[in-house]
């Protein structure tokens, strides 16, 4: 949007490759690119590392969703483009956080409101959180103009996501002394371990930190004695192995007992949307085992 807005250009590819994404930077030029944390992972794992990567006119890296440090200083190092993290949906048009570049940027937030965008991080009433405690994200706008007018024939939805004259994105983020915003998790994603609140994005970023993980993806299922059992659906790097004990092992030597995944599932590759985002939904419905109890 913003490059047609400018009246620049855009370079579009048929589909995304991991190994062809470094060439794709170079040849065609472009100063601009947008990426998920998927993607990025994907391509430090999969595209062999060149001296000529960094050849090329990338001024930003956008991206959005949970890096690892090691992973995010990597992909600078490689492509010698600074990784600027953002935050937006469809719902709200413009993005209402990004992250300023310069010495100000920081890799695991998602940055500072954009000037004039209206944000509250509130709680299940709706009022104001203190900074460092999550809250739901509301974003305040005039409807079918910064932010979205509401959902084609589905009023019901479109009520709740306006209610109370904000939109309500669904998602939980915190705030630091500096104004700073870090994206928690969806609220959906959030799994309730034996009376404790567990944010699956938390779990999924140790999980990704051992050497054998491509990525991962975190969901709760039913558990009868508590709550819910946590589940985590791991694809391995290339070449490597990911063994589940292993990886258990891992997670109690850096997780509260209650946050440690019951069940660990070892996948060639994750359910996807058309734009990359992991289905979830498509995980809860295949994990049919029952979890094994976390000792």
């Amino acid at each position: 949007m913003s490059a047609l807005v400018a009246g620049g250009s855009i370079a579009l590819t048929s589909r995304f490759s991991a190994t062809g994404w470094p060439r794709h930077a170079r040849d065609l030029s472009p100063t601009l690119a947008s990426l998920f944390a998927a993607p990025v992972r994907m391509i430090l794992a999969r595209a062999a590392p060149d001296p000529a990567d960094a050849d090329n006119a990338l001024r930003l890296v956008l991206f959005a969703q949970n890096l690892t440090d090691a992973q995010a200083a990597e992909f600078e190092r490689r492509f010698g483009a600074p990784l600027v993290q953002l935050y937006g949906m469809t719902e709200t048009v413009v993005p209402p956080f990004v992250n300023p570049p310069g010495e100000n940027r920081r890799w695991d937030s998602i940055g500072l409101p954009l000037p004039g965008v209206e944000v509250r991080i509130a709680d299940e009433a709706g009022n104001p959180v203190p900074p460092g405690t999550p809250g739901e994200l509301l974003v305040g706008g005039e409807p079918g103009i910064d932010i979205a007018l509401g959902y084609h024939d589905r009023p019901q939805e479109t009520a709740a996501l306006f209610d109370g004259g904000l939109l309500h994105t669904g998602d939980l983020v915190r705030l630091d002394a500096d104004g700073r915003a870090y994206f928690v998790d969806r609220a959906k994603d959030m799994i309730k371990r034996a009376g404790e609140n567990v944010a699956a994005s938390e779990v999924e970023r140790v999980v990704n930190e051992h050497p054998a993980v491509l990525e991962c993806a975190v969901h709760g299922i039913p558990d009868s004695a508590h709550d819910e059992a946590i589940v985590a659906h791991v694809v391995p790097r290339p070449g490597h192995h990911a063994e589940p004990d292993e990886l258990l092992a891992w997670c109690r030597a850096r997780l509260a007992r209650f946050k440690v995944p019951s069940l660990v599932v070892v996948r060639d590759e994750l359910p996807r949307t058309s734009v990359g985002k992991i289905r979830k939904d498509v995980l809860r419905a295949e994990t049919t085992r029952p979890p094994t109890p976390t000792t």
